[in-house]
């Protein structure tokens, strides 16, 4: 069916966020560093100027930094010795520069998943981050440390804009040095592909002459492997990609199938190859709890995928008593790369989470995706349709949330996602009465016009005055332009 309605008139969303450049004083790298490893909530940037500043002062002059960091975190490795395994992050490359991570622990061959580990999704992007400190730690201790890194990002999503890249590598073919493969390769997944400059990045890239400038190049075109692979990662053929199934009779999940990308499984570090296979998201995942942004910063331009990963957990917050992975929920909406059927799946789970504080960052995606023009609200539609369904998603919680995105102004969204679920909660959901309220004054709000649907007709003609007529008659009044209240405020 089709309903006209005006636009929602919503808060714009901020842009990301361009990093600082690394700061380049002795004092400065250390003051940051310190703070970074003494924080428990880790930004993007500041782990990447982190990272990016301490690399830049080592190649300038290492003993002064090494001396400097030495007395700033005098407590903080109380070991004469630590393998590289029992640190994470900017600790890695910290305490190689002091001398206190044995340099056989900071090779390729030692970057290993946790055993009982092997398909969880942080676990894989965790994987990428280390071999990527590892590489930088082991640099840092040969007698040449690279100047830069090529995979710091331009925003504070974790995005590298491409011409950067390019620029990065024409420098490092000048003073003749040869990229880590972990950086590199952190980079090449982190540049983003739908800039209007792209074409000329990649053009750019091939006159280089260097195996790198070619992988760029590649990558970024429009007929290479990377973007074909990027496809069929996220937009799964529904036919034989998607699953609705029950993990058992109490908890109903849903899950996606990410498809293979062969060029990373064969031009990429061995560390990255889980990124490349093809995965099912019912496995377990605890790194979802204690999480941040940095994780999500190793894929900023392909959050479809993070989501078909995130998706279990986040209905964990609508099927236990557990609140899930839903607050990383908004950090994905505002990722770059398609906003395709898995983030929407996401979003549907988390707005039929258990407790109120469970939907508010599923409300805050939807909005977020709202406003950026993102959101495929029917799409939306049909995925809360599913789900309460199968029961993953419960009325009244929807009704919850969708009051709270309406109240934010989305009025003309949530009406249009929730016509798609009216004809799976009618005629006689329980909580059917609370989304029909919702979709009525949605209706009201944003003078949305058309045809009725067949179950909420069917409904408004029954005798009686329960919640469920009633707000099915004000419904079916609003989309016939009968209401004196259609339009107005919308």
């Amino acid at each position: 069916m089709i309903w006209t309605a005006p636009q929602d008139t919503l808060l714009p969303v901020p842009p990301a966020r361009r990093l600082d450049a690394a700061p380049e004083g002795l004092a400065e790298v250390v003051e940051l560093t310190v703070a970074h490893l003494d924080s428990h909530a880790h930004t993007v940037a500041e782990f990447e100027r982190s990272l990016d500043g301490l690399v830049r002062q080592a190649h300038r002059d290492r003993h002064p930094l090494a001396r400097a960091l030495a007395t700033a975190l005098e407590h903080r490795y109380a070991e004469d010795e630590i393998e590289a395994h029992r640190l994470a992050g900017v600790d890695v490359v910290a305490a190689s520069l002091l001398g206190r991570v044995p340099g056989y622990s900071l090779k390729p061959a030692y970057v290993r998943r946790p055993r009982g580990h092997e398909e969880c999704a942080q676990g894989g992007l965790e994987l990428v981050i280390a071999a990527r400190v590892r590489e930088i730690g082991y640099t840092l201790m040969s007698k040449a440390p690279l100047p830069f890194l090529l995979a710091t990002p331009t925003w504070d999503t974790g995005a590298l804009n491409a011409a950067e890249l390019v620029e990065r590598l024409v420098e490092y073919r000048r003073l003749g040095v040869r990229p880590g493969p972990a950086d590199f390769g952190q980079a090449l997944l982190r540049v983003r592909r739908d800039d209007p400059a792209t074409g000329a990045a990649a053009e750019a890239a091939a006159r280089l002459g260097t195996a790198e400038g070619v992988r760029l190049a590649a990558w970024l075109g429009p007929d290479g492997e990377p973007g074909t692979a990027l496809r069929r990662l996220v937009e799964p053929d529904p036919r034989t990609h998607r699953a609705w199934e029950r993990i058992d009779s109490a908890v109903p999940q849903v899950a996606f199938l990410t498809g293979e990308r062969p060029a990373i499984q064969r031009e990429f570090p061995e560390a990255f190859h889980w990124l490349g296979r093809p995965h099912e998201g019912f496995t377990q995942c605890y790194h979802w709890h204690d999480g941040h942004p940095v994780r999500a910063a190793v894929l900023p331009e392909d959050r479809n995928a993070q989501a078909a990963w995130l998706l279990p957990h986040v209905t964990l917050a609508a099927t236990a008593g557990d609140h899930g992975g839903a607050w990383m929920l908004p950090h994905l909406a505002r990722l770059g790369g398609p906003a395709g059927p898995a983030l929407h799946a996401a979003v549907a789970a988390g707005l039929g989470g258990r407790y109120a504080e469970s939907r508010r960052p599923a409300v805050e995606a939807l909005l977020v995706l709202a406003a950026r023009g993102e959101l495929d609200a029917p799409l939306l539609g049909r995925e809360l349709a599913a789900m309460t369904a199968l029961g993953t998603v419960k009325p009244n919680r929807l009704a919850d949330a969708a009051r709270s995105a309406a109240a934010a102004g989305a009025h003309a969204t949530l009406w249009t996602v929730l016509a798609e679920v009216l004809a799976t909660l009618l005629p006689s959901v329980r909580g059917a009465g609370e989304v029909l309220a919702v979709a009525a004054a949605c209706a009201e709000r944003c003078g949305a016009v058309g045809p009725v649907p067949d179950g909420v007709a069917a409904v408004a003609a029954r005798r009686g005055s329960s919640r469920l007529v009633a707000e099915a008659r004000r419904l079916s009044v609003a989309l016939t332009g009968g209401s004196d209240r259609a339009g107005a405020l919308c």
